[in-house]
Formats: structure tokens, sequence, C-alpha cells
């Protein structure tokens, strides 16, 4: 039962340190936190020394839990390492993808036009989790488990700046038109052309980030 439990205590945590419920270098005071979600501290600790390794929070010695920073040359950084992974990993689920890969896709892509063409549109409640998954699946075919794990983890981090900023600066950017475009470049097989698209659709979304002036150089 306690294994469940901080299970589920890291899984919200996670969320709500993705959605940016959390100031970044905020400390997260346990006993707070226990209390909030109705659990013991050492829950609350176990659950925080986990999402150290995913690099959402920070262990300082003395001074306890804090949420990681954010910065411009981070983002940066980010960006063109999962560039670099993304594109490899697209590359080779193109060239070893088959008919059952292409399905899930376009189910996949299917129930994201509609979660994105709703009334709530990309405040849809499912949208974040649909479009993670989207993008999971156009990879999914690449055979190499180390490049796929590397991809996912680089895909929190930017998932992290995308869901606390870009609502503020989303505008009038038609990330569904993108989305199109890359599914029917990786449908066609045509690889490059898709992993041009993938590339611009990325980098679209850190040049908005920056030029929202949300996130800032190091101090």
């Amino acid at each position: 039962m306690a294994i469940s439990k901080t299970a589920e205590v890291y899984d919200d945590l996670k969320e709500e340190l993705l959605n940016g419920a959390f100031r970044p270098g905020a400390k997260l005071a346990i006993d707070g936190l226990a209390t909030r979600y109705t659990v013991s501290a050492s829950a609350i600790r176990e659950a925080l020394a986990r999402l150290t390794s995913d690099r959402l929070v920070v262990a300082m010695p003395q001074r306890g839990f804090h949420v990681a920073a954010i910065s411009r040359e981070d983002l940066l950084d980010l960006t063109e390492v999962r560039v670099e992974i993304e594109a490899r990993c697209l590359r080779r689920s193109i060239a070893l993808g088959d008919v059952d890969w292409e399905a899930q896709l376009l189910a996949t892509w299917h129930r994201l036009s509609r979660a994105g063409t709703s009334p709530e549109g990309r405040g849809h409640p499912d949208w974040a989790h649909i479009h993670a998954r989207f993008h999971d699946d156009l990879v999914a075919a690449c055979d190499s488990k180390w490049w796929l794990y590397l991809r996912g983890e680089l895909y929190v981090q930017a998932e992290r700046y995308r869901r606390m900023l870009l609502p503020q600066v989303e505008g009038i950017r038609n990330i569904e038109a993108e989305h199109r475009e890359i599914l029917d470049l990786v449908l066609d097989r045509q690889t490059e052309p898709a992993v041009e698209a993938l590339t611009r659709h990325m980098h679209k979304t850190t040049r908005r980030l920056l030029e929202s002036g949300l996130v800032r150089g190091h101090d």
C-alpha cells in the first residue's frame, strides 16, 4: 500500500511540476506537501528523490529539495540536443515502421486532432497526454532502446517549459497543422522532409518562448 501511495504522490507531484504549479527554484517543504497530499513525510521524501532523477527537482545539501531552475541557456541547449536525438529516432522509425505502427500513429493523431479542435482546444484535459503519445508514436518503431530512453528524458524537460510558459504566448499558432504536416510526411516515408518539419516544430516552440521574455538568462 505504501509503495502504491508513494507512486501516486510521485505521479501527482510530477504533473504539478510540469504544469508549473511551483515556482522554479522554490523550496519544496516536505511537511507542507505531506499535509497537502495527506501522506507521510517519508512518502514525500521518496517521491522527491525520484523526481531528482527526472531533473525536475534538485536536492541541495542542508537546504532540502527545490524546484529545478529554468533559463534561456538551458532551453537553447535542451532544444539543440532534442533535435539531434528526435531526428535520429524518427529516421529509424520511418525506416522500420510497419502497418501496425502506421495504424497506431493514425489513431493517436485522430484523438489529438479531435481534442485540439474541441471547444477547450489545447486546454482540453487530455490534450497534453495525447500530444505526448503522438510524439512517442512517431518514433515508436525506432529499434534503439537507449536512444528512445534519452529522447523520453529530454521530452519531459521540454514539456515542462511548454506547459509552464506556452499557454501565455501561444497566440494564433496552428499546432494542429504542424502535426498534420509531420504525420503526412512520415506516412509518405519522406524521411528528410519529415525530420525537417519536426525540427521546425520544436524550434518554433523554443523561439516563441524566448520571444515572450518569460525565459531569462542565468542570474
